[in-house]
């Protein structure tokens, strides 16, 4: 493993540890501060790193003697959790909910120290209580919709029995049916298609 660190643009610093790939990042990281993509800088780094090493083992009189030191687990074989976990739990809900995709969470466990394959089975649960909320709230949509859709159906009847038509409560009623017919297609959408819903989702 090769411990690498890196300064964002943003000012943010981070580290964690890697297993590099043919000289190069295994996958992409992303700062935890502001979400832009560090895999260059990583790159970058990994370079420098190797070129150091390959420098001191090639100019070295003799063979150095091998000191042992015992190694840290990183939180991935170790299988604990990293010390900010809770608070890196948060963020990636809170990601999760505005938008970002499943593969953008785990990267971003990832760099704080959580291993591959927990990060993706954290990011998929976080993805899932996102598709739960967009289907509650497309329910809620629909029953709404209908309610509203029916209002100029009403409305018609009234003016029916009273033989008369206020124009300013017709122009309202069929603007509150449009309404209901908008947040009834919406609704099914969110539903059947709980991807289709873009941006933040909070519970209603």
């Amino acid at each position: 493993m090769m411990p690498v660190k890196i300064e964002c643009e943003c000012g943010q610093h981070y580290s964690f540890d890697v297993e590099p790939v043919n000289g190069q990042m295994p996958a992409a990281v992303a700062c935890p501060e502001c979400g832009a993509d560090g895999t260059a800088t990583a790159n970058d780094f990994i370079s420098q790193q190797l070129a150091v090493q390959t420098v001191a083992t090639e100019s070295a009189p003799q063979p150095a003697r091998l000191v042992t030191t015992r190694p840290t687990l990183s939180a991935e074989s170790s299988g604990a959790k990293p010390a900010n976990f809770a608070k890196a739990e948060q963020q990636a809900r809170a990601k999760i909910m505005l938008g970002d995709s499943m593969e953008q969470v785990a990267a971003f466990l990832s760099v704080q120290g959580l291993g591959r394959d927990e990060a993706a089975v954290v990011a998929r649960k976080f993805y899932q209580e996102r598709v739960a909320i967009v289907r509650s709230n497309g329910i809620k949509k629909i029953i709404i919709g209908i309610v509203l859709a029916c209002v100029p159906a009403a409305a018609y009847f009234f003016f029916r029995y009273a033989e008369r038509i206020w124009v300013r409560l017709a122009l309202v009623s069929y603007g509150v049916g449009i309404l209901g017919l908008y947040l009834l297609v919406t609704g099914i959408l969110s539903v059947v298609n709980p991807k289709s819903e873009r941006g933040a989702v909070q519970k209603e």
